[in-house]
C-alpha cells in the first residue's frame, strides 16, 4: 500500500512539474512580448511587465538584447504614429503582438 501511495505522489509531483514548465516562453514569444510592451504606449503594462520579469530568469545575453531592441523599436514606432489611421494600426499591431499574453 505504501508503494501505491508513494507512486501516485510521485507521478503528481512529476505531472505538476511539467506543467510549471510549459507556462515558460520560448526565446522568440520571450522576444514578441518584449515587442508587445513597447507597443502598449499609454496603456496599463503592469501585466506584460509581470510575463517579461517571470521569464527572464535564464535567458541568454542575446535572447535579452533582442527583446531589449523589439521593445525599443516597437516604442519609437509607436511613439511616431500620428492621426487617427497612424494610432489605429499601432492599436491593432499591440493588440496582434499581445494576443495570447493575457494582458
Amino acid at each position: 500500500m505504501r508503494i501505491l501511495t508513494a507512486a501516485v505522489i510521485l507521478a503528481t509531483a512529476v505531472s505538476g512539474g511539467a506543467a510549471i514548465a510549459n507556462d515558460r516562453l520560448t526565446d522568440s514569444q520571450f522576444i514578441a512580448a518584449a515587442k508587445c510592451r513597447g507597443l502598449m504606449q499609454g496603456a496599463d503594462t503592469a501585466g506584460i511587465d509581470a510575463v517579461l520579469q517571470a521569464n527572464k530568469a535564464g535567458r541568454m545575453g542575446l535572447v535579452l538584447d533582442r527583446a531589449d531592441t523589439a521593445r525599443k523599436a516597437a516604442a519609437t514606432k509607436a511613439r511616431k504614429a500620428s492621426g487617427p489611421g497612424g494610432k489605429a494600426e499601432m492599436a491593432r499591431q499591440a493588440a496582434d503582438a499581445c494576443a495570447g499574453f493575457n494582458v
